[in-house]
């Protein structure tokens, strides 16, 4: 009977209703589904997992538990996303196995990840840290790991994503800084200022953005010390992603950077005075005002009018 009914064009719930009626028939199908090995019964294997998450748990567990044991790559990879969908644990260590095996296809993998963070990260950080540290294993899933890490944030997981700061490939570390900039800890902060002289830019920029969201003054002030002794252009990279903090440590930073010699990072300062406006910044705008850079001399006109020391009517703003 409940082959008739999979097999016809009728609503999920009603296949669902019957099979809550019935559920010893249901029990037995599913085993007979999932141990033929024909080609033809992936289309019943799918079916059956089209529907499981509007099962109980006792009847959806009888699908995915056979469903992530499959010797078919794309009923595993599905029965791995239910089981991530419906938080089942009573599978982690088989779907453990999965993420350790190598030879495993990349998306069970990837999937394995994900529900072994997110249903018993204290049993499977361990694991977890080791894929993102092992340069062996394949970028893309390290990265997932990584994700996943971010959503464990004891010691271990940030010491753990410090440590790929150093790694040999630039995704990596521009990933272990977006991490660390998830978790906003102040435990990683010596991790970022380190991460501020990256020689690649995509690093530089999350660990920036990490230290700048910090409610840390440490934090902060490295990022202010760091900026000053940069050289132009970077200055002018970090006074556009850190000006929109407002702190005092970082507009006071800003300010000092007013009297430059290089015409962009003024250029750049003086914007940020007239995005965020810094009173203590009001002489040095004021000696801008004769610079010979035409830029320069309107965004510390700006920065004034937004300090109420002159009225906009006395220029015209720079489009």
């Amino acid at each position: 009977m409940l082959d008739k009914i999979l097999n016809r064009d009728i609503d999920k719930r009603e296949i669902v209703e019957y099979v809550t009626e019935h559920p010893d028939e249901f029990i037995n199908f599913t085993t007979d589904a999932f141990s033929d090995t024909k080609p033809e019964s992936l289309v019943l294997k799918q079916r059956l997992l089209e529907f499981v998450d509007l099962l109980n748990d006792k009847l959806a567990m009888e699908v995915v538990v056979r469903a992530i044991q499959d010797p078919e790559g794309t009923i595993r990879v599905s029965g791995l996303q239910s089981a991530y969908r419906r938080r089942f644990d009573s599978f982690n260590p088989a779907v453990a196995k999965i993420l350790e095996n190598n030879d495993e296809l990349f998306e069970a993998r990837k999937w394995a990840i994900h529900i072994l963070g997110s249903t018993d990260s204290d049993e499977y950080g361990r694991l977890l840290r080791m894929i993102a540290r092992n340069q062996l294993v394949e970028l893309e899933l390290r990265k997932e790991a990584i994700f996943t890490l971010t959503n464990i944030p004891n010691d271990e997981t940030i010491g753990a994503i410090c440590t790929l700061l150093g790694d040999p490939n630039s995704e990596i570390r521009q990933s272990g800084a977006w991490a660390l900039s998830k978790i906003g800890s102040s435990q990683s902060i010596l991790c970022l200022l380190a991460a501020l002289e990256d020689e690649e830019e995509d690093v530089r920029d999350w660990a920036i953005r990490g230290l700048r969201d910090m409610d840390d003054a440490r934090a902060l002030q490295g990022l202010a010390d760091t900026m000053k002794k940069c050289n132009p252009k970077e200055q002018e990279r970090m006074i556009r992603l850190v000006v929109e903090k407002r702190s005092e440590i970082i507009l006071r930073a800003i300010a000092e950077l007013l009297l430059s010699s290089d015409v962009g990072v003024k250029r750049q300062a003086a914007w940020a005075m007239g995005v965020s406006p810094y009173p203590p910044a009001a002489g040095n705008l004021e000696i801008l005002l004769d610079d010979e850079d035409e830029q320069v001399r309107t965004y510390a006109k700006e920065g004034l009018v937004r300090l109420g020391h002159i009225k906009p009517t006395d220029f015209d703003p720079i489009l």
